[in-house]
């Protein structure tokens, strides 16, 4: 899987403008994180502003007096250390009238939100302090994110605490962002393949179980079938293949072989 590594600097950063109005009644904004900055740097990863109404969503790596979800900070003393990657995610629902805060699977701050509706016509940035609601990269001198994000998604509902809490237990190497891809507003992929990327933004390998066996996909012997002479150029890495005399080395097989093996 690719997390991305965003430089310490003013001119690393993600710009979307979306139609906000799937979003207008419930959000989530779920993403693993690697804090890489100090405790007095506002390093914000993920911020929606509005026309007028700055700080709709501002989400930094320092969670504690910034976790904002409309307009207000959800309160909370939640240390994050850096160089580690935690799961965070804050949700809102206009139905359940509450915006929660999760650090870890677990929710460590709720609030009543009111009779509110997320504001319409911003932009949403990604690794630096934004405060403006158009496409001008104006940020805060210092307060880059500078850190690395995974799976950074944005669901149109808000996730029950069960779902947050797989979504952390399951762990980074999950699939368990898969099941929820219906409800999707803006997915992880779309900002790793899909995004324009400015100044020094880079991707970085995160080795899961089971990857090894990806250099199967790329070598002569996919589509091959498991025999002794096949089994000899395989050498120790790949000894498991003892299992599957006759079977071809092809899609079912790798998976089966990177989930149990």
């Amino acid at each position: 899987i690719t997390a991305l590594s965003f430089g310490n600097n003013l001119q690393s950063y993600m710009m979307l403008q979306m139609d906000m109005e799937p979003v207008k009644e419930a959000i989530s904004v779920c993403s693993w994180i690697n804090k890489k900055t100090a405790g007095g740097v506002t390093d914000a990863w993920f911020t929606y502003n509005a026309p007028s109404k700055i700080h709709e969503i501002l989400i930094a790596g320092r969670i504690s007096g910034y976790a904002y979800m409309n307009r207000n900070n959800i309160e909370n003393s939640q240390a994050v250390p850096s160089n580690e990657w935690h799961h965070i995610c804050i949700t809102w629902g206009s139905e359940t009238k509450t915006r929660v805060l999760y650090f870890d699977g677990q929710a460590i701050a709720q609030e009543a939100s009111g009779d509110v509706k997320l504001t319409m016509g911003g932009s949403i940035a990604i690794g630096q302090y934004h405060t403006k609601a158009t496409m001008e990269a104006i940020f805060n001198n210092g307060h880059w994110f500078g850190g690395e994000l995974l799976k950074l998604n944005v669901y149109k509902r808000q996730l029950e605490a069960g779902e947050v809490s797989q979504m952390f237990s399951s762990g980074m190497c999950s699939d368990f962002e898969d099941s929820l891809v219906g409800e999707a507003f803006l997915r992880w992929e779309t900002i790793l393949y899909a995004t324009e990327r400015h100044g020094t933004i880079t991707e970085v390998p995160i080795t899961c179980p089971g990857d090894h066996w990806n250099v199967l996909y790329f070598t002569d012997f996919y589509n091959k079938v498991v025999d002794d002479g096949l089994l000899k150029r395989m050498e120790d890495q790949f000894e498991v293949l003892e299992e599957f005399i006759g079977h071809k080395i092809d899609e079912p097989l790798i998976q089966h072989l990177r989930d149990h093996h």
